[in-house]
C-alpha cells in the first residue's frame, strides 16, 4: 500500500482561476506525455471554464471539504498531493511539508508489512476499505485510522497513481476502549456477585444467568439458559413472581418508569431438589425494542430458617410466660421493667401495661429494701458480681395495694450484646409459709401428746422419736407424709417404722398401729 494521508500544494504548482492547484498528474491544462487521462468533461462545467478547470476546482474542493484526510501518491509511494486534514493528521502545519515525501515514512513500523501486502491486493484485486492501520505523528506518536484506498489508473488500466482516505478513529477506539473496560468491570462484578442475577424473556425463557447460579442453586449458567424459568420456581409461587414480570412489562409499555419493584420472597430449586428461599428485585430493560425482566436475588434460606426459630422460640417463650405459676419478670440496667407475665399480675395486682418501663424498685420492692437493692444493681454493672445472683433467696414483695408479702426470688443476668438483662423469677410464699406455720403447730402439738403417753412407750423402750412416728403411723399417714409433718426425710421415717416393728414384735405397720390403739400407746 503506497496511500498515505496528506494535503497541501506542490511546490511550483499554478493555480487556474477556479482556485484548483495543479499539482496532480494531468490536471494542469495541456496533456502531459503518461499522464492519467480523464474521459470526457462533465457536462456540468460552467460557461467560460475549460472541462480541466471544472474537474481540477471539483476535486480540489472536494479534498479539501472532506472531514476525512485524502493522500495521493505515486505507485512507489511518493506523495504527490493530499489536503490540509492530512497534515493535521501528521502533527504537520501544512500540505506542503509532506509533498514530495514517502507515505511509507508515516506507516508505524509493525503494520509495514501487512500494507504492503494491501498493496498488492489493491493492484490484483481492486480497492480495499475500511483497513485499519497506526500511522506516526512528526512528534513519533502513533494514530489508529481506518484507511480506504484504490489505484488511480490509464485508459489501458495501468496503476499510474493511488489515492487514500483515511479516518482518524481515536475518540472512537477511545470511546470503545471505555466501553470494552466498563464492559469488563461489569462483567467481573456480574461474575463475582454473590447475588444471581437472571435476564428472561417475557415468557420466562432464561436469556442470562450469572455464575453464581452454581453456588445458590447447584446449576451452570449454561444448564439455565434456553430454559424456562417456571421449571425452578415453586407452585405456589409461580403466580406472585409472573404477577411482578408482567406488571414491570406493563410499566415499561406505558411509562419510562425505571423504579424496582419491591423485594419479593419466592422459593427456587435447587439442583439437588431441595427448596431454597430467594428474595429478589426486578425490573423491565428494554433492548433493541425488545422488554426482558432482569431479576437480582439473594438465597435467603438461613435466613428464613432462623427468622421461623425465633418465632417459634418466641412462640414458646410467650407460652411459657403465659402458663408459668411463678411470676416472671425481666428487666434492664436501669431496673426499668420489660417483660410482667400474667402470674406476675396476679401477684402483684397489676397489670403488664401498667408496669412495663416503670422502675422494678419502685413498683413491687418494699420502701425498706429498695436501697439495698439499688446497691446491688449498681455492684453487679460495676464488678460483675452479685450476692443475690444465680440464687434462690426469700424476699419480701410488695403488691399494688402496698401490702407485703412473702416471697422466693432468683434472678438470672443474660448479657444481650453490650448490655446486660436480668430475668427474676418470684414464687408467692405465703401459703407455703401459712402451710408451714399449720404444720409447725401440728408437731408441737403431737410432740405434747407423745410427752404425756411416754409412760406407755417405754414398755417397748420405744424413743421419743419413735414415738412420735408411731402416732403418726396409727392414724393411717403414708411415709412423705409422716416426713413432712415432723420435717425429716421418708428414708429417716421408714428406718424409725422398721425399729418400732421390732421393738413391739409386730409384723406390719397394721399390726402395729391397732396395739398402739388398743394399748393406749397413742391417743
Amino acid at each position: 500500500m503506497s496511500v498515505v494521508e496528506g494535503a497541501g500544494r506542490r511546490p511550483g504548482a499554478e493555480t487556474t482561476r477556479a482556485g484548483s492547484q495543479t499539482g496532480a498528474p494531468g490536471v494542469d491544462g495541456s496533456a502531459q506525455p503518461g499522464a492519467i487521462e480523464h474521459r470526457g468533461p462533465p457536462s456540468s462545467a460552467l460557461p467560460g471554464e475549460s472541462p480541466f478547470e471544472w474537474a481540477a476546482a471539483l476535486y480540489r474542493s472536494i479534498v479539501d471539504t472532506s472531514p476525512d484526510a485524502i493522500t495521493v501518491t505515486t505507485v512507489e509511494g511518493k506523495i504527490i498531493l493530499c489536503n490540509q486534514q492530512a497534515a493535521t493528521l501528521h502533527g504537520l502545519q501544512g500540505a506542503d511539508e509532506m509533498i514530495g515525501r514517502s507515505a511509507w515514512d508515516f506507516v508505524a513500523a509493525e503494520d509495514i508489512d501487512r500494507a504492503s501486502r494491501d498493496l498488492l491486493r489493491i493492484f490484483s484485486e481492486g480497492p480495499i476499505r475500511n483497513v485499519e492501520y497506526s500511522l506516526l505523528r512528526s512528534d513519533g506518536g502513533r494514530v489508529p485510522v481506518e484507511l480506504s484506498a484504490s489505484a488511480i489508473t490509464d485508459r489501458d488500466g495501468n496503476p499510474r497513481a493511488l489515492i487514500g482516505v483515511v479516518r482518524d478513529v481515536s475518540e472512537r477506539r477511545t470511546v470503545e476502549e471505555a466501553l470494552r473496560r466498563s464492559e469488563e468491570h461489569f462483567r467481573h462484578l456480574i461474575e463475582n456477585a454473590p447475588d444471581l442475577i437472571t435476564v428472561i424473556e417475557p415468557s420466562g425463557e432464561v436469556r442470562y444467568q450469572s455464575p453464581s447460579v452454581r453456588r445458590t442453586l447447584g446449576y451452570t449458567p449454561d444448564e439455565l439458559v434456553g430454559t424456562n424459568i417456571w421449571r425452578i420456581i415453586h407452585p405456589d409461587d409461580r403466580r406472585t413472581v409472573g404477577d411482578a414480570i408482567a406488571r414491570g412489562l406493563l410499566q415499561t409499555q406505558s411509562s419510562e418508569s425505571t423504579m424496582p419493584h419491591k423485594l419479593l420472597v419466592f422459593q427456587a430449586q435447587h439442583k439437588d431438589g431441595r427448596w431454597r428461599y430467594l428474595e429478589g428485585s426486578g425490573k423491565v430493560i428494554t433492548e433493541e425494542g425488545c422488554a426482558y425482566g432482569l431479576i437480582n436475588s439473594r438465597d435467603i434460606t438461613d435466613r428464613m430458617e432462623a427468622e421461623r426459630a425465633l418465632e417459634a422460640s418466641e412462640r414458646r417463650k410467650a407460652a411459657i410466660l403465659e402458663t408459668a405459676l411463678d411470676a416472671i419478670i425481666t428487666i434492664d440496667d436501669e431496673s426499668k421493667i420489660l417483660e410482667f407475665n400474667p402470674a406476675a399480675e396476679a401477684m402483684f395486682g397489676r397489670r403488664a401495661d401498667e408496669a412495663i418501663g416503670e422502675r422494678l424498685d419502685d413498683l413491687i420492692v418494699p420502701p425498706s429494701l429498695r436501697a439495698k437493692h439499688r446497691r446491688g444493681m449498681q455492684r453487679y454493672l460495676t464488678t460483675g458480681e452479685g450476692p443475690v445472683l444465680g440464687k434462690r433467696m426469700e424476699m419480701t414483695g410488695r403488691r399494688a395495694d402496698e401490702s407485703e408479702f412473702p416471697v422466693e426470688l432468683a434472678i438470672v443476668p443474660i448479657e444481650m450484646g453490650e448490655t446486660t438483662i436480668f430475668t427474676g423469677h418470684v414464687r408467692d410464699l405465703t401459703e407455703h409459709k401459712r402451710a408451714e406455720e399449720e404444720i409447725q403447730r401440728a408437731r408441737e402439738e403431737l410432740e405434747s401428746r407423745v410427752e404425756q403417753r411416754l409412760g406407755g412407750g417405754e414398755a417397748y423402750g420405744l424413743t421419743f422419736r419413735e414415738l412420735t412416728v408411731l402416732h403418726l403411723l396409727s392414724s393411717g399417714r403414708a411415709d412423705k407424709e409422716i416426713a413432712a409433718t415432723l420435717g425429716i426425710r421418708p428414708k429417716t421415717v421408714n428406718k424409725h417404722v422398721q425399729r418400732i416393728l421390732h421393738k413391739m414384735g409386730a409384723s406390719s405397720r397394721t399390726e402395729v398401729g391397732v396395739r398402739a390403739i388398743r394399748e393406749r400407746i397413742v391417743g
